[in-house]
């Protein structure tokens, strides 16, 4: 197979690797031949090494016989820029290999193009392109729209890493449409390659890839080996009912590190990341210097660091968000730990696989619950990794605002033809099925913003005339360049210390509660605040101050469907065996169906004697109920292990049908949903059944969703992206 490899790359192969992976020899053998493929493996077993080999080898041969062009002849996105970083130090090896056997000014080049680019090296790589460019969609997006830059493409192969994280948000949407304005500036095919650990439907995520062209599968089994554990704290620490407070958790997280040389820990939030870092850091005092926090709110060249010292094993723990869970080939981790479920039996292997990151390595991690729901659903978690169950993905269906938003950078790129630009967005796997009514509606939007926006320059974004349509003006390319991608965050503020030296960023929000000399956490280190000057905050070194916790108000990772689904399963499991055989029954089945550990089982035992006490636990079917009174008010607690999503539309529409009024929808989270009620509301039994019927569910739904403030909480990033 490899024959068709470059001879300098197979030389280079070669010495280091006795034979092809599985995955390596199914992948070489669609994209040496051109063909576009979805390449799915576990983690460290060579998949993103198979797409290059046939990237390198093209790029070298046409180097070896012509040279190469000064131009982007191959592509590779990702959706962190960490990754790119990492992705360019393994390319290294050989890309020097390929170059040593080409004279240099056939040389090929390798470079990473992202929002951490330091601006004198982007004159530099439009002045000397890079043949082979590594970035993100936001990125490549940008450098596609730019005069001086979007000429300098000639792509044959478009490499898309980790294609499964960018399915179910509008991002996957973006690249799809940037994926086809890439291959319009060539004059052949785009070779697409998408790779993935966690990934299905395939068709999915194929069409995300490809739209209807053909693409070729090569998948080898994606159940990694690996080894789950669950490890709570000891008998006499108990867990709370409620919650995620990793304080708590942290002497147990502090004790598995003790016991390894490197592990990476993730949390669930980047706050949770900060508390947690600095507790480790309080609790092993002797190894506080090898101990780390990294999110994408540190600064860069911290998280540079942080990398690299973790890729060499310099560290004995590293904390993150969700910054390091893509891709990232950190060898020396030899364990993880999950800091509360993340939510998804997806992510919840993504993140396991950073361990054991080696062809036929095992990976071995632990989860950590937080609270006893927590504990609940990390041993459905783990049941559903050891049986190798994935989420589904869904993919966004034609999103109009990333439309907007593609079609501005298409009209600074050039003028277009409208129907061209129709035929290219309708190639793209999201639009396939967009309504030439629909893009009329997009295009006249942004020449003038419709019937109520028209009035507004603002809103006079593209120019349309004798059938094409170009930017009005080039201050609408700054704009665009400023606000480009589909990540909708609060306005951050720069935190540096006295010297300026700058170690990240934190909300506006946050700041404007804290007074000059109150201290917080920023990279796991605490720093008092001396002064806030304008859109940067100035701090110095802590010196035993009470300490705060920086929020960032990111969206909280979803339950998904196959999650709650195993979970529901669980309960149904427990709430039956409790009524046929008490705590023995319980213990045998957790023990034998869903393989607890005995610690596991005792913690659960004591939760479900309690539980029972008051009433069954709560699983599916039917929905269970609680009244409360609580002062002049009645409180309706409707459980329903379906989802924050799934719940906060069904509090609505409850409330909606029960024809109560107000903002009665008091909580919801991924296990219930709290309505409360005042003293003249009372729903009977037949009232609250006839409230779940399915029948116009979806019309009652989009009536309330009218009443509430979700719709213009979303219309800013709407706003925003388009």
């Amino acid at each position: 197979m490899t024959a068709r490899l470059h001879p300098a790359l197979q030389a280079w192969f070669d010495q280091r690797f006795a034979a092809l992976t599985e995955i390596q020899t199914k992948a070489l053998a669609n994209t040496l031949k051109g063909r576009s493929t979805l390449i799915l493996a576990p983690t460290g077993s060579g998949k993103t090494l198979s797409a290059f080999l046939s990237v390198l080898s093209e790029l070298a041969y046409e180097a070896e016989s012509q040279g190469l062009p000064n131009a982007v002849c191959g592509v590779y996105v990702s959706p962190l820029r960490s990754l790119d970083r990492d992705i360019h130090r393994n390319l290294e090896s050989p890309l020097a290999a390929i170059n040593a056997a080409l004279p240099p000014e056939r040389r090929v080049r390798m470079e990473v193009r992202t929002g951490d680019t330091e601006v004198a090296e982007r004159g530099r790589q439009q002045r000397k392109r890079p043949h082979l460019l590594l970035t993100t969609p936001e990125s490549l997006s940008a450098l596609l729209s730019q005069r001086g830059w979007s000429e300098g493409f000639d792509a044959r192969t478009l490499v898309v890493d980790e294609i499964h994280s960018f399915c179910e948000g509008k991002r996957g949407t973006l690249l799809a449409l940037t994926a086809e304005r890439l291959e319009a500036k060539s004059d052949r095919p785009l070779q697409r390659i998408g790779l993935s650990a966690t990934a299905w439907p395939v068709e999915v995520i194929a069409q995300l890839l490809c739209g209807h062209r053909p693409c070729q599968i090569a998948s080898v089994d994606v159940r990694k080996a690996h080894k789950l554990s669950i490890a709570v704290p000891p008998a006499e620490h108990w867990l709370p009912p409620a919650g995620h407070n990793p304080y708590r958790i942290a002497p147990l997280a502090s004790d598995l590190v003790s016991q390894a040389q490197c592990t990476l820990i993730f949390t669930t939030t980047r706050s949770a990341a900060e508390r947690l870092g600095l507790a480790l850091k309080l609790l092993l005092p002797e190894i506080d210097e090898q101990i780390a926090v990294h999110h994408s709110s540190i600064e860069r060249d911290e998280r540079l660091r942080i990398e690299e010292g973790l890729s060499r094993g310099d560290y004995r723990a590293v904390v993150a968000s969700s910054s390091l869970e893509l891709g990232v080939d950190f060898q020396a981790v030899d364990q993880v730990l999950l800091i509360g479920t993340p939510r998804g039996v997806s992510r919840a292997l993504q993140r396991l696989g950073r361990s054991g990151h080696r062809v036929h390595g095992v990976a071995q991690g632990y989860l950590l619950p937080t609270s006893v729901p927590d504990l609940l659903q990390s041993v459905a978690l783990r049941h559903a990794v050891t049986a190798g169950k994935l989420d589904a993905l869904r993919v966004p269906v034609a999103p109009l605002d990333v439309l907007a938003q593609a079609l501005l950078g298409m009209s600074i790129e050039k003028s277009w033809k409208l129907s061209d630009a129709y035929e290219l967005v309708t190639r793209a796997g999201p639009y396939l099925n967009l309504s030439l009514e629909d893009f009329e509606a997009v295009i006249e939007y942004l020449a003038g913003g419709g019937p109520v926006l028209g009035s507004y320059d603002t809103y006079g974004k593209v120019i349309v005339e004798n059938g094409s349509f170009h930017v009005a003006s080039r201050a609408f390319a700054r704009d665009y360049y400023m606000n480009i991608g589909t990540i909708s965050d609060d306005f951050q503020v720069k935190v540096v210390n006295r010297g300026n030296k700058r170690l990240g960023e934190v909300e506006e929000t946050f700041l404007a509660g804290l007074q000059p000399g109150e201290a917080f956490t920023i990279g796991g280190r605490a720093v008092v605040l001396d002064r806030l000057h304008q859109t940067t905050a100035v701090v110095k070194p802590a010196q035993g101050e009470r300490v705060q916790t920086p929020r960032w108000m990111g969206p909280k990772m979803p339950l998904t469907a196959q999650l709650a689904a195993e979970e529901r399963a669980l309960r149904r499991d427990l709430r039956a065996a409790w009524q046929s055989g008490g705590s023995t029954e319980c213990a045998r089945v957790l023990r034998t169906r869903w393989n607890a550990e005995p610690d596991v089982t005792e913690r659960l035992l004591r939760f479900l004697e309690r539980q029972n006490r008051a009433a069954p636990i709560p699983a599916d079917d039917p929905v269970q109920i609680e009244r409360v009174r609580e002062g002049r008010s009645l409180l309706v607690l409707f459980h329903c292990v379906a989802g924050r999503a799934v719940n906060r539309s069904l509090a609505w529409v409850v409330a909606y049908r029960l024809g109560v009024s107000g903002s009665v929808v008091a909580n919801h989270d991924d296990h219930a949903f709290l309505l409360s009620l005042s003293p003249r509301d009372k729903p009977d039994e037949a009232a609250l059944r006839a409230a779940f019927a399915p029948h116009n569910f979806r019309e009652d739904l989009q009536t309330t969703l009218e009443r509430t403030e979700t719709l213009g909480r979303q219309f800013r990033p709407v706003a925003e992206i388009g």
